[in-house]
């Protein structure tokens, strides 16, 4: 309903009362009476604090929707008198309706538009009861088997006695809002990617099933001899620990685990100082101050949250110091409390011996728009890409964490690969003769295998397996291909009656810009009013601006919208300005 735009036709503030009825309504409808008074997720929407604007809209099929927004955020939506939770709702409050739960290669499928097929539902069983005890347009959540947070809203398209009867055939669920689409993104600001809320099933991989003949298959013959030679010998144990206490060997008293001792702050930074070298240290001019040397190439290969006071160094001049000393640096004293680098032992044993890896910083885009995990940088107004993201959960946490990556930190494919490459090399892994990778006791408890010896892309594929599948939506990257060929942003001038010049802008929705946003942008900032216009025989709407604001529109185009200076054209209409006459 809302994947493609739509068009706000009034936005209004609702008065006290008005919150009041609307609320008594949402309650009544979810059967949430006696929360009414409670401080709970769903009352919180409806706060003395929070701003609710009922906002009317006319969808791309002509179609009359009403919606409703808490603090520009949009929390439900209404359609036919029935009131439906956006996604935003629905992950403060995950059981507000009930959820079908499907496979997270389905979701692409639904942000094009699809509906969710019986097929792709995923249950706990295949009696009545699994389907639950629903009637036919209830309002009900898809969410995905790695993530319990709901992921899209709809109407049941049969009852639930109708869909066990379908023989696994037809539409479950009529598909009414779905992440991603332009009412998830309908105010830029206060987007939210999907929150991590623990997956539903542990659905099998193909790592789970190993061919035919392969070592990690056992036969069950082996397997059963294996319990009954532990019980036997547990039994024989028992038996000797009643009869004398002090026969136990070593081998039974389970020692405790040691528990993970944080990083050594002083390593950190001295592997900060090695790194710089390996990756800049012939590209540095000497002699430099120790002043500048430092926050210029240590700093920036430091972790997040290591500082030097933290350290045993307490201060920089005593880290270069004992640098110094150990004969990697060669510092000379000019002044009392200024010191120069003079040279760089590049040929050092430790210098020779550490391997560089690249410092990925965290990005800003989710700290941009509210939701502070780590991602790649991206425009807020520009969030029209999904992409899948794998979050580091506890069984990956012990090999991301030497990268600093936090549990629940959201990685793509291409950073998973480079922190496997860098921890590989790092701990040099890498068989020289066979090029194949060694597996450490991390690895291995990851992968859950004995083998020894295993192929770096096979590798990074457990690895992806083993960490918790979501999405996100990210800034589309790149040139817009649209038919084949490059997305362009036209900007034209035009005269209508009375002599009047106006701006012409097209193709605004090929780079996933919101129209009325940027028209909003445009009236602020060029002080000249706006109108949308359709073009007969072409796809979308154009922009038309009062008065000639070619060269505004190309700054904002390029500056806040990050679109390329190549893929818009039209600039040579720009409004030239008057040259100053010289006195």
């Amino acid at each position: 309903m809302f994947i493609k735009p739509f068009k706000i036709k009034s936005n209004i503030l609702v008065t006290g009362s008005e919150k009041k009825r609307l609320r008594q309504r949402v309650m009544a409808q979810f059967n949430r009476a006696d929360e009414e008074t409670a401080t709970s997720p769903l009352a919180e929407l409806f706060g003395n604090r929070a701003k609710v604007c009922t906002v009317k809209i006319i969808t791309y099929h002509e179609e009359p929707i009403t919606v409703y927004t808490s603090d520009k955020r949009p929390i439900f939506f209404e359609v036919d008198g029935k009131l439906l939770p956006t996604v935003y709702t629905l992950w403060s409050c995950s059981d507000l309706v009930p959820a079908f739960t499907t496979h997270a290669t389905v979701l692409p499928k639904l942000a094009n538009g699809a509906d969710l097929m019986i097929p792709g539902v995923v249950k706990q069983g295949t009696n009545l009861a699994s389907w639950g005890r629903h009637q036919r347009d209830d309002v009900v959540a898809v969410n995905l088997t790695s993530n319990r947070a709901a992921v899209g809203v709809g109407l049941l398209a049969h009852s639930s006695s109708d869909l066990y009867m379908c023989g696994g055939h037809g539409v479950c669920v009529k598909m009414m809002h779905v992440f991603g689409d332009k009412l998830w993104g309908m105010e830029p600001s206060v987007c939210q990617q999907v929150p991590l809320q623990g997956s539903v099933v542990s659905v099998p991989t193909d790592s789970d099933f190993p061919p035919l003949g392969s070592e990690k298959v056992k036969p069950v013959g082996d397997s059963v001899k294996e319990v009954a030679k532990t019980l036997a010998k547990t039994a024989i144990t028992g038996n000797d620990e009643s009869g004398s206490e002090g026969d136990t060997s070593d081998e039974e008293i389970e020692e405790p685990e040691e528990e993970e001792k944080p990083p050594n702050p002083d390593d950190l930074i001295k592997g900060a100082f090695l790194n710089a070298l390996k990756l800049h240290g012939k590209k540095i001019t000497l002699p430099l101050l120790t002043s500048t040397f430092y926050p210029q190439y240590v700093q920036p290969e430091i972790p997040e949250g290591i500082e030097m006071k933290k350290s045993s160094f307490k201060k920089v001049g005593t880290f270069f110091k004992r640098m110094a000393e150990e004969g990697i640096i060669e510092i000379k004293e000019e002044k009392k409390g200024i010191e120069k680098v003079t040279a760089l032992n590049l040929e050092h044993p430790a210098v020779l011996s550490f391997y560089p890896y690249k410092v990925t910083k965290a990005s800003t885009e989710q700290e941009a728009i509210g939701t502070g995990s780590a991602g790649a940088a991206s425009n807020p107004l520009l969030l029209t890409k999904m992409t899948a993201m794998y979050a580091v959960n506890e069984r990956t946490a012990k090999l991301f964490g030497c990268f600093n990556v936090a549990l629940g930190t959201a990685l793509d494919v291409t950073q998973v690969r480079n922190y496997m490459r860098d921890y590989v090399g790092r701990n040099k892994l890498i068989n020289p003769s066979t090029k194949l990778v060694q597996l450490d006791e991390t690895l291995q408890g990851i992968c859950g295998t004995s083998e020894e010896l295993v192929a770096l892309s096979d590798l990074t594929e457990t690895v992806l397996n083993s960490l918790t599948s979501t999405f996100e939506m990210r800034s589309q990257k790149g040139a817009v291909m649209k038919g084949g060929k490059r997305a362009v942003i036209h900007l034209t001038t035009a005269t209508r009656s009375g002599n009047k010049k106006v701006t012409l802008i097209s193709n605004l929705a090929d780079y996933g810009i919101n129209v009325n946003d940027f028209a909003k942008a445009v009236k602020l900032g060029a002080a000249a009013s706006t109108t949308m216009t359709e073009v007969p025989g072409s796809k979308g709407e154009q922009l038309m601006v009062q008065g000639n604001h070619v060269k505004f529109v190309f700054e904002l185009l390029t500056t806040t919208y990050q679109v390329p200076k190549a893929c818009i054209t039209g600039l040579e209409f720009a409004k030239e300005q008057k040259k100053k006459k010289k006195k």
